[in-house]
């Protein structure tokens, strides 16, 4: 019992928990607070002669640094979500899905989703993982598609799983690599590349300028 607890996979995927998490605490609540710091730093060792022009200034930016706040406040509250870990993962992915799809359509975007032939149970290690690989997924197009509607497909076919996320966004410039570089972006895909991995499949990525992005998954089915 204790070797299966310890294996090699298990450890493999608490790395990988620790790394995402990290990036999203680096990419949300440090960069906000970051920026926010910097400005009241600004301000408060600015000297300025005519005090009604600073008070205007300092006005103006009052929404920013309330924005700031409420993406690092919520960038926090998500982080200690995951912590707690996913009750509802337990009931499946496509019933835990449901709750990110109400997010999405609760935020404004059209949101199509299908799935079919999917398993009726799958091991914890693969709902999670498919879990937060969709969740990565829709992260990035929140963070940087500047998409209205978005599209998930799941279905099984041929003793293999398949996820496919796409959006109707402003795309990249070129067919992209998942490589080390370390924008969110490309940081959130490294993510997802280490989830598949560990789950034996194959991820892929299609995005042309102003056409938008389908990430697809496949992986195959787990024997028991």
């Amino acid at each position: 019992m204790l070797e299966a607890i310890d294996s090699p996979a298990t450890r493999f995927a608490q790395e990988a928990e620790r790394r995402r998490i990290a990036r999203e605490l680096h990419d949300g609540v440090v960069q906000s607070l970051t920026a926010l710091v910097a400005d009241m730093e600004y301000f408060r060792t600015r000297r300025l002669s005519d005090k009604g022009a600073l008070e205007q200034e300092v006005a103006a930016k009052l929404a920013a640094w309330q924005d700031l706040a409420r993406d690092s406040l919520g960038a926090m509250r998500q982080t200690l979500k995951d912590l707690r870990g996913h009750s509802d993962l337990e009931f499946g992915l496509k019933a835990s899905l449901q709750e990110l799809l109400l997010e999405m359509r609760q935020a404004g975007y059209t949101v199509v989703y299908e799935c079919n032939d999917w398993p009726a149970y799958l091991p914890f290690m693969y709902t999670s993982n498919l879990y937060y690989i969709v969740r990565e997924a829709l992260t990035n197009i929140c963070k940087h598609a500047k998409a209205s509607s978005i599209s998930i497909f799941m279905f099984s076919h041929e003793g293999s799983l398949h996820i496919s996320v796409g959006d109707n966004g402003v795309g990249t410039p070129a067919p992209t690599v998942v490589t080390g570089e370390q924008d969110g972006y490309h940081q959130g895909l490294i993510g997802l590349r280490e989830r598949v991995t560990l789950l034996g499949g194959y991820l892929a990525i299609e995005s042309q300028p102003g056409k938008g992005t389908r990430i697809d998954v496949e992986v195959p089915v787990p024997n028991w």
